[in-house]
């Protein structure tokens, strides 16, 4: 009996080892981070690779563009296409003030987003989760802003 009981304690520990092994393994993620730059090294690679440009205005001491560092472009998904689609500037407002001038940054963070040529296309004040900045860059990404609002295709896709 004893021996019976010592081997299902063995066989349990041998299940909960591996389960644990077997589930840290499906659910790591290999980290990908944003690859920023400075303003004028993200509008030459933009220019170059022909990628939009996400231009991030804020400041070491802002909570919001703590926020949005840490939660936003942490994210996996939103790195990732980042990385993939888009030429990324880091722009701090204090060590560029004429810059924030320059976009009209009233807020932090504000994120501006230009054509490859440098051409405005649209501008975000304040924090955006991961989701709504997907949606943001899957929009910009498409061109659908040729043809429609980034409400219209909003709802075109959340219906779908």
């Amino acid at each position: 009996m004893i021996r019976k009981m010592l081997q299902g304690m063995v066989l349990l520990v041998a299940l909960l080892v591996v389960g644990c092994a077997t589930q840290s393994n499906e659910t790591r993620e290999v980290p990908v981070k944003v690859p920023w730059q400075g303003y004028h090294q993200a509008r030459a690679t933009g220019k170059a690779e022909s990628k939009p440009i996400l231009l991030n205005f804020a400041t070491d001491w802002d909570k919001d563009s703590q926020r949005i560092k840490l939660e936003t472009y942490s994210n996996f998904e939103v790195a990732q296409f980042l990385q993939d689609n888009f030429a990324t500037g880091w722009v701090d407002v204090e060590e560029y003030p004429q810059l924030a001038k320059k976009y009209d940054v009233n807020s932090l963070p504000t994120i501006w987003i230009l054509d490859s040529e440098g051409k405005s296309l649209t501008s975000v004040g304040g924090f955006l989760g991961p989701e709504k900045m997907l949606l943001v860059l899957k929009f910009i990404d498409t061109k659908a802003y040729d043809t429609m609002s980034y409400e219209e295709w909003k709802n075109r896709r959340l219906g779908e």
